[in-house]
C-alpha cells in the first residue's frame, strides 16, 4: 500500500503552469540598504504587460524544445490512516533529464520519520534499461524489460512541459498571475470536483494500468492543492514549482491520508548532451522479478 500511495504522490509532481488573460501585478521586492529608491522604481517601470494567456502560450512553446534539464526537489510527505499508521518521509531529489531519447540518471536521499536514518540510491534509465540502486543489499537491479517500457510509455507523456501546460489550460481563470524583476509568478488554490476529476483523468492517461484501475482511482479525493510556479522572464522556462497537496485514497477499506509538501528548482537547460549507464552498473546489476 505505502509504494502505491508513493508511486501516486510521484505522478503529481509533473505538473507545472496555467495562465489567463490579465496581466502580471508587480510584487514588492526587499530594497538592500545600499540601494536607492530609483533602482525600485526602474524594476517597476520594466515590468511586462504580457498577459498570463500569452505567458502560458510562449511557456509552451518554448518547452516544447527541451532537450535536456536538472531538477533538484525537496518533498515532505506526511501519510496517516485512522489507526496507527503515521509517517513522514523527507526526500531530497536531484536529477538529470534528457528528453529525446528519453534517458535520466536520479541522486534521491531519503529518511523516514525523525529518528530514522536516512540512505541513499541511484536511478538510471536509457536505451540500456532501467536500474535502481538498492542500498540495503549494496546491489544494482535491472527492472524487466516489460517495467521498462511501461515507464518509458509514462515518462514520454511526462517528460515535456509544453504537454503539461496544455493539459491545465481548463484551469487558466482559477490562477492569480504576479510578476517580480526577473520572474512571471503563478499561483493556484484548488479544490472541489473539478479538480479531482483532472488529477484521476490524467492518472488514467500516465499511471500503469496497475495503478489506474478504476477502483483505485474512484476512491481517491484531492482535499486541497496550492501551487506556486516561477518562469524566467527571459528564457520563458520553469524557474522553481512550490506544491502542496492535501488528499486522501481508501483502499482494501481503508483510508489514508497524504498531505504532500515540495520546493523543486529547476535548472541548466539543455546543457546535458546524453546520459550514460556506466558499464560497471551494466555488467553487475542483477535482474528484478516481476
Amino acid at each position: 500500500m505505502k509504494k502505491s500511495l508513493s508511486i501516486l504522490a510521484g505522478f503529481f509532481l509533473v505538473f507545472m503552469l496555467a495562465a489567463c488573460n490579465q496581466t502580471a501585478k508587480p510584487v514588492n521586492e526587499p530594497v538592500k540598504d545600499n540601494e536607492k529608491a530609483s533602482e525600485t522604481e526602474k524594476a517597476e517601470e520594466k515590468a511586462s504587460e504580457l498577459t498570463l494567456e500569452e505567458v502560458m502560450n510562449k511557456s509552451t512553446e518554448e518547452s516544447e524544445g527541451l532537450k535536456s534539464f536538472s531538477v533538484k526537489m525537496d518533498l515532505t510527505q506526511d501519510m496517516t490512516d485512522q489507526e496507527e499508521l503515521n509517517v513522514q518521509t523527507n526526500s531530497v531529489i536531484d536529477m538529470n533529464i534528457v528528453t529525446e531519447p528519453m534517458a535520466f540518471y536520479q541522486k534521491m536521499t531519503m529518511s523516514m520519520g525523525e529518528e530514522s536514518e536516512s540512505f541513499e540510491t541511484e536511478s538510471y534509465f536509457s536505451d540500456a534499461g532501467m536500474f535502481f540502486y538498492e542500498p540495503s543489499n549494496s546491489q544494482w537491479m535491472k527492472f524487466p524489460q516489460e517495467m521498462t517500457d511501461t515507464f518509458l510509455q509514462m515518462s514520454g507523456k511526462q517528460s515535456n512541459p509544453g504537454e503539461e501546460l496544455k493539459k491545465l489550460q481548463p484551469f487558466m481563470e482559477d490562477f492569480t498571475f504576479e510578476q517580480d524583476t526577473n520572474n512571471y509568478i503563478l499561483k493556484l488554490k484548488a479544490s472541489g470536483d473539478k479538480f479531482n476529476d483532472f488529477i484521476k483523468e490524467t492518472a488514467v492517461q500516465q499511471l500503469p494500468p496497475e495503478m489506474a484501475a478504476e477502483d483505485v482511482l474512484s476512491n481517491m479525493k484531492i482535499n486541497a492543492v496550492a501551487y506556486e510556479i516561477l518562469i524566467d522572464k527571459k528564457t520563458f522556462y520553469p524557474v522553481a514549482l512550490n506544491m502542496d497537496m492535501d488528499f486522501e485514497m481508501t483502499i482494501e477499506g481503508q483510508t489514508i491520508g497524504m498531505k504532500q509538501k515540495m520546493n523543486g528548482q529547476y535548472s541548466n537547460y539543455n546543457n546535458i548532451e546524453a546520459i550514460t549507464v556506466p558499464q560497471e552498473v551494466i555488467d553487475s546489476a542483477v535482474e528484478m522479478g516481476m
